[in-house]
């Protein structure tokens, strides 16, 4: 049975929202002593299916204190199951691989493993497997904002476990929607299903399920400031916190802990909860967590008129917000930055912020916030009626209790009144609606003129790419007629002269001057070939990499390997080419800077959905200094990602290595 995590769990009610993603029920821990153990084990072990069970084990157990130790573990039983073609090893070890992804935040990595795996759990008619890729999938969806999609998902997974008797996976698909409930402000009901599901973890003495919920209904209790209830749980977390084998787990309770602290108003005891919280989630390298973490800890220091501290904790936050694209944890920092300001009298970058808050909090409104507004519209229409009909019920008794003639007069004045507010409410109403119809025709005239900018810059790209690979194609033809044809008479002819003057091969000039025609012959038609591939032409993509590869591998200073899936089918021809150009300039940059010493190239295809990942251990590169510096080789790549309408995604890391990600849509 997999045992990496999958819970999803609420934090502090400190304006922030927090989770964190665990994948399958975990019934025990292993102590340290007993994994250690098993890594001893391991060296031991032959390369067979054993030591991917091992590999597995190990990876789900060790990812409760180190994400990326599990990454390790996982990649390589993945590449032993691929060696050993085990077909259950791959489907497991590639779901191990990405939902460590998801744990660090890279989400295509995680896409590409998790489809790797599906696919394996489809051949073997896996259906639990397969319940497995939708509660990750919604993971992915809960930690990116799309909670709608994640309800989806989390809902078919619990349908699908309840279907298949699993009573310990299915429980923590419904964990993870108590966290969902929460997210979408549905305090009680999260409450109510937790309280009913918590029972259900007890019974199946599932320790880890026990822990999530709790930690859940605390967090949840705590948003509707049920203090006192909330209390009675406190001991069993901080229970939970000192003995649980799984970080993350400790991470969030911490969290609630210095919320409920919070709460309480002492705000020596928050902070001290929330630094653990802030300490456990960057010790997992969870840095899309720990930007939550930081805010929380930013606002008790806050209101323990600790200013600079605050300060200090918020821009780490918002600096780990930026970096993982955390649009909600960036818009609550945002929010908490600008009362700081406001507090010591940095009125400007008080308003820069608030603005920035304002900004972001627009671009993620959801049809949750949409539909929480209509039901306050609701309630104000039926309030309002309320309203009136007790005005009309006032105005009836003071009609029974006073004379007619001032009657009269209160009706006129109330008709009059009435008819004042409601041309004002007219004439409000229409200026509105024109401001927002300017508006709307100024933003519409805005997007199209970059349409058509775009339109043109993509004609004018098309025109400069097509017109390269024109004339690489003349250049290679022209070399390999012209010169090729000129290099074979050459030799002919210093045959034929071999033959009629025997003596002459004795002549070292001769001789060098041979081997020099020779040599110029063959790095004549390597250039060629470079320039424009047969294999390319003749039989697909597919096919010329691989030759490609094994030009590069055969020099023995970098080992290419390539791994496709879903190219049986070939692209069209100008697709196949710049997907050529650009794998091949990116190789050559390897070659050049990376000095690295093996390189894999990863091309999944699924419907019209292609996706090409080049990975490296070479000594890696500042990003962001690259970016500033772009050389010509990667401003020539990226040109024809644009123009295949693609996505070009760079991760390096210093002596760890580079990550190069392309995504686009295939039309056939």
């Amino acid at each position: 049975m997999l045992r990496k995590k999958t819970f999803i769990s609420p934090a502090p009610v400190l304006i922030c929202w927090g989770f964190f993603l665990f994948s399958i029920p975990a019934y025990t821990q292993l102590s340290n002593v007993q994994i250690d153990s098993l890594v001893k084990e391991l060296g031991k072990t032959k390369e067979d299916t054993n030591k991917v069970n091992l590999l597995m084990t190990i990876g789900n157990e060790i990812g409760y204190q180190d994400v990326n130790k599990a990454l390790e573990y996982g990649l390589e039983g993945y590449q032993l199951s691929k060696k050993l073609d085990f077909k259950m090893g791959i489907a497991r070890t590639a779901y191990l691989t990405g939902t460590s992804y998801i744990d660090l935040g890279k989400y295509p990595q995680a896409d590409s493993f998790l489809l790797i795996s599906e696919q394996m759990y489809e051949q073997l008619h896996d259906t639990k497997g397969l319940c497995k890729i939708l509660n990750a999938k919604g993971n992915k969806n809960y930690m990116m904002g799309n909670y709608r999609q994640a309800a989806e998902y989390y809902t078919k997974a619990a349908e699908g476990f309840d279907k298949a008797g699993d009573t310990g996976n299915s429980l923590i698909a419904y964990t993870n929607v108590i966290a969902l409930l929460g997210q979408i402000k549905q305090y009680e009901k999260a409450i109510e299903l937790g309280k009913k599901v918590l029972p259900l973890a007890e019974k199946a003495n599932d320790s880890l399920s026990v822990g999530y919920v709790l930690q859940a209904i605390v967090t949840d209790l705590l948003y509707v400031k049920k203090y006192d209830e909330a209390a009675t749980y406190i001991p069993r977390l901080e229970s939970f916190s000192n003995t649980t084998q799984d970080q993350n787990l400790a991470a969030e309770i911490s969290s609630t802990l210095g919320t409920y602290y919070y709460g309480k108003e002492d705000f020596s005891k928050a902070v001290n909860y929330i630094s653990i919280a802030v300490k456990k989630a960057e010790a997992l390298n969870n840095k899309y967590q720990a930007a939550n973490h930081y805010n929380s800890l930013g606002q008790a220091y806050y209101r323990s008129r600790n200013f600079d501290q605050a300060k200090e904790s918020l821009f780490k936050g918002m600096s780990l917000a930026k970096e993982y694209s955390n649009k909600r944890a960036e818009a609550n920092l945002a929010l908490s930055l600008s009362t700081l300001y406001d507090s010591i009298g940095d009125y400007y970058n008080a308003y820069r912020n608030l603005l920035l808050h304002s900004e972001i909090t627009d671009s993620i409104l959801n049809s949750e916030t949409r539909n929480y507004t209509t039901e306050l519209e609701t309630q104000y229409q039926t309030n309002k009626k309320e309203n009136e009909i007790l005005r009309l019920q006032q105005v009836q008794q003071q009609k029974d209790y006073a004379l007619r003639k001032r009657n009269t007069y209160l009706a006129i004045a109330a008709g009059l009144l009435a008819t004042a507010l409601i041309i004002l409410a007219l004439i409000r109403k229409n200026f509105r609606a024109r401001q927002k119809l300017s508006l709307q025709q100024a933003v519409l005239q805005e997007e199209k003129i970059n349409s058509m900018e775009k339109q043109q810059q993509v004609v004018s790209l098309q025109a400069m790419i097509n017109g390269q690979e024109t004339e690489r194609t003349r250049i290679a033809k022209d070399l390999h007629d012209g010169l090729g044809g000129i290099f074979s008479t050459v030799k002919m002819h210093y045959s034929t002269l071999q033959k009629d003057t025997p003596e002459i091969k004795e002549n070292p000039l001769y001789r060098k001057t041979l081997d020099l025609i020779n040599n110029a012959s063959d790095e004549l038609r390597k250039v060629a070939h470079n320039m424009m591939p047969e294999v390319l032409m003749k039989v697909g993509l597919a096919e010329a990499l691989q030759d490609f590869c094994s030009n590069i591998s055969s020099g023995k200073l970098l080992k290419v390997t390539l791994q496709t899936f879903g190219m049986e089918k070939r692209l069209s021809s100008s697709v196949e080419i710049m997907l050529y150009r650009i794998i091949q300039e990116l190789i050559n940059n390897i070659i050049k800077h990376a000095y690295a010493t093996e390189a894999i190239i990863q091309i999944n295809r699924e419907g019209n959905r292609l996706s090409v990942v080049i990975e490296d251990n070479g000594r890696g590169f500042d990003t962001e200094e690259a970016e500033e510096k772009r050389s010509m080789g990667m401003a020539t790549v990226k040109s024809r990602v644009d123009y295949l309408n693609g996505r070009l995604t760079i991760d390096s890391r210093k002596d760890i290595g580079t990550t190069v990600m392309i995504d686009l849509l295939i039309n056939d």
